[in-house]
């Protein structure tokens, strides 16, 4: 009796295939099965001092063609290129106090996920596509 493929397993060797070609192989990412935020196709939480990240998945990125799934996951694995930047500004939220940080955050977080959403769409054409058991 064959065994049937299991997509956490395959989702978790296309993400360690994807950190080697992005050159963020020394990150630890664990695959929670916990759904992304509902906004999201995914998301990822990179530790605050370990290179170790949590990343998640909506429960409908399983329905999404091949292309769309590579892109998605390029884009949360250049996250982690981003991380320490992205940490070091989260950290001022007390200093800037909470007004400031109000007008500001969302300005940075658009520029940062903008940002890295353009260099996915750059990178992911050169990624191999993903090919995850069907939902």
């Amino acid at each position: 009796m064959a065994t049937k493929r299991d997509r956490w397993d395959d989702l978790e060797a296309y993400i360690a295939a994807l950190q080697t070609a992005l050159n963020v192989a020394n990150w630890k990412v664990t695959i929670a099965r916990d759904a992304s935020d509902v906004e999201a196709w995914a998301d990822i939480n990179p530790h605050e001092q370990n290179a170790t990240a949590e990343l998640r998945i909506s429960h409908d990125f399983w329905r999404q063609t091949p292309e769309m799934q590579r892109d998605v996951l390029v884009h949360e694995v250049l996250h982690l290129v981003t991380a320490r930047l992205d940490q070091t500004v989260e950290a001022l939220e007390d200093a800037m106090g909470k007004v400031l940080w109000a007008v500001f955050e969302p300005q940075y977080e658009n520029a940062t996920e903008r940002a890295v959403d353009h260099l996915a769409k750059i990178i992911a054409p050169s990624i191999p596509l993903p090919n995850f058991p069907k939902a």
